[in-house]
């Protein structure tokens, strides 16, 4: 049917192709690639400091209170959890239609809500942007030095070098080698140099 009405009329099909073309270059010409584009992602985070609780006391007085509270959020698809020693993490998975601005004032408002313990912090709420992520990792290795010198020349040379170049926003490292020095006290040694005091001092 579309070849005989080809055949019958040619200068129509011809002016149809022509403004199909017309409008694929006016739309390639417009647009604009973006190595990050602004995505946004349906992801929450909650991050919870609570310090000197066990992973244990974490999960029953911050996380568990978090989850219940979350569950009655609008868009929400899934509730993952993390508690750890001193901090937990509860983070929301949501509709792809969700508005993150609002949704992040509903979650404020359903955290006020619950009765933490003293020792815990303020809710910290993130939403994940892709803005966020790194856009290079690179990892370090030079023969004859080890982990020790090898921190000490990033720290002192490289990570400077790194944070000067024109466009770099930031560099964190991670992985960096730190000495320290343990001193033990031993009371027999104390005893000793008190008592040895002690006669000087009669």
């Amino acid at each position: 049917m579309f070849s005989k009405f080809s055949v019958k009329k040619p200068m129509t099909v011809l002016v149809g192709v022509i403004i199909a073309i017309v409008l694929g270059i006016v739309a390639f010409s417009r647009m604009t690639p973006d190595l990050l584009p602004n995505i946004n992602l349906p992801y929450a985070v909650i991050i919870t400091a609570y310090p000197g609780a066990t992973p244990e006391e974490v999960e029953q007085e911050v996380t568990r209170p978090i989850e219940q509270a979350m569950a009655t959020l609008d868009h929400a698809e899934e509730i993952t959890s993390v508690s750890r020693e001193n901090s937990s993490q509860v983070m929301l998975q949501l509709t792809d239609d969700a508005n993150m601005d609002t949704l992040t004032a509903d979650i404020r408002e359903k955290l006020n809500g619950i009765t933490w313990p003293d020792m815990a912090g303020t809710p910290y709420i993130m939403k994940i942007n892709p803005s966020m992520l790194p856009v290079a990792v690179a990892a370090m290795e030079r023969e004859g030095l080890d982990n020790i010198a090898l921190t000490n020349l990033l720290d002192g040379e490289l990570l400077t070098k790194l944070e000067g170049i024109e466009g770099v926003a930031s560099v964190s490292v991670s992985g960096n080698v730190e000495e320290s020095v343990t001193v033990r006290l031993r009371q027999d040694k104390i005893d000793t140099v008190n008592a040895k005091i002690k006669a000087k001092l009669d």
